[in-house]
């Protein structure tokens, strides 16, 4: 049972949001068409750095975060992982097509340089990876949710190789990111989680009455791409980011005896 006093923190941070939001499509609607690429970078983390504030959100980082020509990949676990990478690294973000279709966030996404996939398409795999390399070789910092989902929080989904055919195109470093929420003990937070049968209505109401989150993400150093297929590449990112989240590696064969469906190695 929700009390009048949590109803009231709910609707006040949903305001400030809106208000929030709005200044978002004013700044991009009139200052980023004459901003080159470094001002917008700094104006995307001061954006998202609010935002996270508004949410409550408390973010530690731990190592490096990566710069341009290279691509960041990271595990993924809810929409707020885009702000907090945002907040520290502001990338070009690989994300399926329906968010295109979000109101208002879909249309910031696009206008920011979110690359969008169809994934129903196999056709539009070429075209993306293509965008991704040109992206790169611009000069641009990529990001890519291998997983191609999100989970709870409390493993590490395979990583699918596919998504990484950018990298050894372009020679890429890629920069691995661990991220997890974690409650004030220090244990996994899921209610921050995205997954499952969530909407996103549903997900921004749950952190809108959290009296904290607690975020945290922990960078590792580059992996080089250069003399590995995008098998190997995807299965060493995993184990990096497994390890730094102290949390077991996905299943090599699933759904075998020796593995059954959802287990971990």
């Amino acid at each position: 049972m929700i009390s009048g006093k949590q109803h009231a923190v709910r609707v006040f941070r949903l305001a400030r949001l809106g208000i929030h939001l709005a200044q978002g499509v004013l700044t991009v609607s009139t200052v980023f068409p004459y901003s080159g690429k470094a001002r917008r970078r700094k104006m995307i983390s001061r954006w998202s750095g609010k935002l996270l504030r508004i949410l409550n959100v408390s973010l530690s980082v731990s190592g490096k975060p990566p710069e341009g020509e290279s691509i960041l990949v990271a595990n993924h676990i809810s929409w707020l992982d885009i702000y907090l990478l945002n907040a520290v690294c502001p990338p070009r973000f690989v994300a399926k097509s329906e968010i295109r279709k979000w109101p208002v966030v879909g249309w910031l996404s696009e206008k920011t340089g979110v690359l969008f996939v169809e994934r129903e398409k196999r056709s539009d795999a070429g075209r993306v990876n293509e965008a991704i390399s040109d992206a790169i070789a611009s000069g641009d910092l990529v990001a890519i949710f291998p997983e191609g989902t999100t989970s709870d929080g409390s493993r590490i989904l395979s990583f699918r190789a596919p998504l990484l055919e950018p990298a050894l195109k372009s020679n890429a470093n890629l920069h691995p990111a661990a991220i997890r929420y974690v409650t004030g003990s220090g244990e996994i937070d899921r209610n921050v989680a995205y997954a499952g049968d969530i909407s996103f209505g549903q997900s921004l109401w749950a952190i809108l009455g959290q009296d904290a989150v607690r975020a945290e993400v922990i960078f590792r150093e580059a992996i080089e791409a250069s003399g590995r297929n995008r098998k190997e590449l995807a299965k060493h990112a995993e184990g990096v980011i497994a390890e730094a989240l102290n949390l077991p590696r996905p299943c090599m064969k699933p759904e075998t005896p020796a593995c059954p469906q959802g287990a971990l190695q």
